[in-house]
């Protein structure tokens, strides 16, 4: 969502053509007039839309409409005094999430008391973009929904603590360095690259690396996804190497060691 979604709280500036009958700048200075908008009857909580047809609307319906209906959900009237509270919040939740922005709910505080409504705006508001981008996150405390996804993203979202890649507060630039990560060891785990990097370092001379970033400024979501990738790559690398390290010392034959029949080597061996 782009960032002119609250344009229409600014004032508007119009600026006027040259006087009739000037055609040189000295003689016929531009004029410009600046028009408020009147708020009023929004501070008044006058602002109202049918919500007939989203399919066309401005962003300020649909984030009016979009509130109206959440803080319905929660058994509360729209005509009351805490919507418009509730309204800022969320809309405000919701411009920070449209631009991939640390959200603020690990700010507010967690008690027996009654969320303020603010609060609730804006967590609702930035949550309708997270849901809406299938952005979502494993609990990682506990053993519900457990699965080997679950254990890999749970190592992902550990790497990316440690990482310094991004504040743990930004869903979206945490979940692009976990599909980074994923990714990453998902190359480095087929035969070619895992052999090479064993054997001839990570990047062997000759070869095509496993991932090129592109050059150029990246947004803070693109940093995240090759951040996580290397580090994804680089950690199924280790693994790779530990797993083939201990197999080739299992495969050592101890001194005096007795096989059974018909498994015995070969002498000198």
């Amino acid at each position: 969502m782009r960032k002119y979604f609250l344009a229409a709280f600014l004032p508007v500036v119009t600026i006027l053509a040259m006087l009739q009958g000037c055609n040189k700048a000295p003689e016929c200075p531009e004029v410009s007039t600046v028009v408020y908008e009147d708020l009023s009857s929004v501070e008044k909580g006058a602002e109202s839309y049918s919500c007939s047809n989203l399919g066309k609307i401005s962003v300020l319906e649909q984030t009016w409409c979009e509130a109206k209906e959440q803080f319905e959900k929660r058994g509360q009237s729209p005509s009351s005094d805490d919507f418009l509270i509730y309204l800022k919040g969320f809309r405000e939740g919701y411009a920070q999430a449209s631009q991939a922005d640390d959200s603020k709910l690990g700010l507010f505080g967690v008690d027996s008391q009654p969320e303020p409504a603010y609060d609730m705006g804006y967590r609702d508001g930035y949550l309708s973009i997270t849901d809406a981008m299938g952005v979502f996150e494993y609990n990682c405390g506990s053993t519900d929904l457990a699965s080997e996804y679950k254990d890999r993203w749970c190592e992902a979202a550990d790497a990316y603590r440690s990482s310094g890649a991004g504040s743990d507060g930004n869903p979206f630039v945490k979940g692009r360095f976990i599909d980074g990560y994923m990714t990453g060891g998902r190359v480095a785990l087929t035969v070619p690259t895992s052999m090479e990097a064993f054997f001839g370092g990570e990047n062997p001379e000759g070869k095509q690396p496993a991932i090129v970033q592109p050059s150029g400024d990246l947004k803070n979501t693109e940093l995240a996804f090759y951040r996580g990738f290397d580090v994804g790559y680089k950690a199924m690398i280790d693994s790779i190497r530990e797993s083939i390290n201990q197999v080739m010392q299992q495969m050592q034959i101890p001194n005096n060691m007795e096989f059974p029949e018909g498994l015995m080597p070969p002498p000198g061996q």
